[in-house]
């Protein structure tokens, strides 16, 4: 009787991660025309230092190795240096995105990659003038109220989610700003003067100076649940060719008229695809719109948000509000994949041991039954 015996052989797969990481935080320096980022290493470093996405770029990537310590000097005008303006604060924010990669040729799960800025205030300039002081001093008496603090988040779901900073394209999201006051009934917040950009210059206004929305397939008319918080539901859109999406809004805070009601926008219904384009030249040197309050202070506050696509209906695995918020951005790679076409052919080839086992034991059969 012949006898067909299959056997699968199983095999283990380890990853080995690359024996080096990043020891602590990294050290910043902003210098009056460049920003310093270095790095100390448990081991000595033999990988490279780059802008994300800019590796191809020899200015933008730095290879020295050999030390403990790694790090790259980028100067304002290169390697997508983000500048923004704020008015309040006074002063520049600028920005980049570094990776730091401990392996020669690849990315892989101990390398890291960390959000940088630096912030530049302007210097208030003090102009005085001589003037004559009577005998008879009047005393006033001043009570200082201190201003709002105010932010801006992009939550999973709705108004009482958790922040996200990685979502996939369609995902709905709500756009949160809100201000805490140490006062109650005395300050009203408008949010206006949005902005989304990708990081590199290309700028879209999507809330005008009144606060109305141009394009409601990006974001519709906001609402007011209290005086000091503004909101609206939107789902995730991305740059066709960067996932990163940087927000710019402004809140203006004015005085609160006794036994009244706060003054918002009066907005219309926004049209699709009207968001507006701007220069980065003229969105960086901003000027704001003369508004006829007595009194009125503008802050800027900013949020981000990564995009990721989705193709043929797969959703990856998005890390979580927590994890992100309290560690650097991480590449795992300690993982075993298999192609659409390595699967059809093991398919096929387990498909054809069955026929020939099926075939053979019918032989066999046969044999044995008309065998003497």
């Amino acid at each position: 009787m012949l006898r067909i015996a299959l056997a699968c052989l199983v095999a283990s797969v380890a990853a080995i991660p690359v024996d080096n990481n990043v020891e602590g935080e990294p050290e910043i320096e902003c210098g009056p025309t460049s920003i310093t980022v270095n790095f100390n290493t448990r081991n000595a470093f033999e990988g490279h230092v780059y802008v994300k996405g800019l590796f191809d770029q020899q200015e933008c990537r730095n290879d020295e190795g050999g030390r403990q310590v790694a790090g790259i000097e980028l100067p304002f005008d290169t390697c997508n240096v983000a500048r923004t303006r704020s008015l309040n604060p006074k002063g520049v924010f600028v920005s980049t995105t570094v990776v730091v990669s401990f392996h020669p040729q690849f990315v892989t799960k101990v390398d890291r990659a960390y959000r940088i800025q630096c912030f530049y205030m302007e210097s208030d300039k003090t102009v005085s003038t001589q003037i004559e002081v009577s005998d008879l001093t009047t005393a006033f008496q001043t009570q200082v109220v201190p201003m709002p603090i105010c932010k801006y988040e992009i939550l999973n779901g709705g108004p009482t989610g958790e922040p996200v900073q990685f979502a996939t394209i369609g995902q709905q999201v709500y756009h949160k700003w809100t201000c805490d006051s140490e006062t109650i009934d005395t300050f009203c917040a408008v949010v206006h003067s949005c902005t989304v950009d990708d990081g590199n210059g290309d700028t879209v206004q999507i809330l005008d100076e009144n606060g109305c929305a141009l394009d409601k397939f990006l974001l519709n008319n906001l609402e007011y649940p209290t005086d000091l918080m503004a909101g609206q539901e939107a789902h995730v859109y991305k740059y066709a060719d960067r996932s990163q999406l940087f927000y710019q809004c402004q809140i203006s805070i004015t005085i609160k008229e006794p036994h009244s009601e706060c003054a918002r926008p009066q907005c219309g219904e926004p049209q699709g695809f009207g968001a507006l384009r701007q220069n980065h030249t003229a969105q960086f040197f901003r000027v704001l719109k003369k508004r006829s309050v007595e009194f009125e202070n503008v802050l800027d506050v900013r949020a981000e948000l990564t995009a990721l696509e989705v193709l043929d209906g797969d959703l990856p695995s998005l890390p979580s509000a927590q994890a992100l918020i309290a560690q650097p951005t991480s590449f795992d790679t300690e993982a075993v994949c298999m192609s659409l076409h390595s699967m059809s052919v093991l398919i096929a080839f387990l498909a054809a041991l069955m026929i020939v086992s099926v075939v053979v034991t019918y032989l066999c059969v046969r044999v044995k039954k008309f065998s003497p």
